[in-house]
């Protein structure tokens, strides 16, 4: 953002926006944890929820001013013009769910960066709990 700030340069692309679909907030546990400590999964999603649910119903500069103490080295005023690419990028998903499409560009994104030797099948990987 400095950069931009100064006009040193500006953004051609993001990533994120070419990137397509990427379920970067993806968490695991083996399923006898699951099985045995089902609130604590429940309660950690929720709170997942609760946090793209809050940064897809508030306007830039209060998601900035909530998150600014993590960025110590930005002014809130260039985090705000962060966030508000990032939200007309709609860079947050609306909920924790994922689909088998983004979960296999995940693993393509993975196996290009040569940290995947195989793909694993997503019915084999994802554990619905059906929500009380």
């Amino acid at each position: 953002m400095e950069i931009e700030t100064e006009g040193y340069g500006y953004v051609v692309a993001s990533l994120g926006e070419l990137g397509g679909i990427v379920p970067y907030t993806s968490y695991n546990a083996r399923i006898s944890y699951i099985e045995k400590n089902r609130d604590v999964i429940e309660s950690f999603n929720r709170a997942i929820q609760k946090g793209l649910d809050f940064v897809n119903n508030n306007d830039s500069e209060k998601i900035a001013k909530a998150i600014l103490s993590f960025f110590p080295d930005i002014s809130l005023n260039d985090l705000t013009k962060v966030v508000e690419r990032y939200k007309k990028q709609d860079s947050w998903p609306k909920t924790t769910q994922f689909s088998e499409e983004s979960f296999d560009h995940l693993q393509e994104i993975m196996a290009s960066a040569g940290h995947l030797d195989k793909k694993v099948s997503y019915k084999d990987l994802i554990y619905q709990i059906d929500e009380k």
